[in-house]
């Protein structure tokens, strides 16, 4: 009787093999979901950025307005810092884990 590893059955709803470690929980067909969250999160960014600056555009001299549309734009910047930050520390440690292939 022939055996069969687990990794290599095919998962009967969707065609791809089961995986049982952390490199193919993370990479589900063909796409890597942390490179997914990372670029997700910084189009929000951009987004935001985006929509301040029209924001400043149209508050037409208002201290209010153009004060609102500042912060905006501030939160939007740190908000860019922290996802690259983040997504330098999880290179960082999937590569010292061995897991640097999946990112």
């Amino acid at each position: 009787m022939d055996t069969v590893s687990i990794s290599t059955l095919p998962n009967p709803a969707t065609g791809i093999p089961l995986t049982t470690n952390i490199s193919g929980l993370l990479t589900k067909g063909g796409v890597n979901l942390l490179n997914l969250v990372f670029i997700l999160a910084g189009l929000f960014f951009f987004v935001n950025l985006i929509l301040a600056g029209w924001d400043f555009m149209l508050s037409s001299g208002d201290a209010k307005k153009v004060a609102a549309a500042s912060v905006r734009i501030t939160n939007g910047f740190i908000g860019i810092i922290m996802t690259l930050t983040a997504f330098v520390v999880v290179r960082i440690i999937t590569t010292m884990l061995g897991l640097g292939t999946i990112v």
